[in-house]
């Protein structure tokens, strides 16, 4: 049974070098046939397919990699989990899939049959780009909220640590302060014993 499958993904941590990182779609016999390219932060995907599928989010070594590093150790970067944002969509395609047959002059009033269900087809194909454009625009959004929660909370442990940083030189000054007090009036009360 043909389906369509579509979807979008989001590498959602911005530190870190997004090189290793790949998504791919693979069929039943383990090809693929969608990938997204190397160091893409972001991407979108639709694709016509039947059967069983296999998503795959690559962080590091693959069939391909493993082939060319073998036994070597890998790069540090290669070795960092990463937090991808990932969604798909599987829709069972329409009977009408842009497929209409084209008039012909012995059909006579058939080709008017034939244009209507052509215009038909191609409006319900451009719904349907129309409305996985729009749930991309909709994945977009969920990602940048959640790299919004990870940047949020970044801040809150930053600005934590600043807070501290602040006790503790206040601390500092008070200690040095009481200390120098301590100094004056060491230095004062020898000078009245002489």
């Amino acid at each position: 049974m043909r389906h369509n499958d579509s979807g979008s993904f989001d590498l959602l941590d911005t530190k870190l070098s997004p090189e290793p990182a790949r998504v791919r779609l693979y069929d039943s016999n383990e090809h693929f046939y969608w990938s997204s390219p190397f160091g893409a932060t972001s991407g979108s995907f639709s694709q016509r397919v039947s059967g069983i599928n296999y998503i795959c989010l690559e962080n590091g070594l693959t069939y391909e990699q493993e082939r060319k590093w073998g036994n070597n150790p890998l790069p540090q970067n290669e070795k960092v989990d990463r937090t991808i944002g990932f969604s798909i969509r599987i829709k069972k395609a329409g009977s009408l899939d842009g497929r209409a047959k084209p008039a012909t002059e012995t059909d006579g009033n058939k080709g008017d049959k034939s244009d209507i269900d052509g215009t038909a087809s191609r409006l319900v194909e451009l719904t349907d780009r129309l409305n996985e454009n729009f749930q991309v625009l909709a994945d977009h959004m969920s990602f940048m909220k959640t790299r919004e929660a990870v940047h949020r909370e970044l801040h809150e442990e930053t600005f934590t640590k600043v807070v501290w940083w602040n006790i503790l030189e206040i601390c500092a000054v008070v200690v040095v302060t009481f200390g120098q007090i301590l100094n004056v009036w060491y230095i004062l009360s020898n000078k009245r014993s002489y």
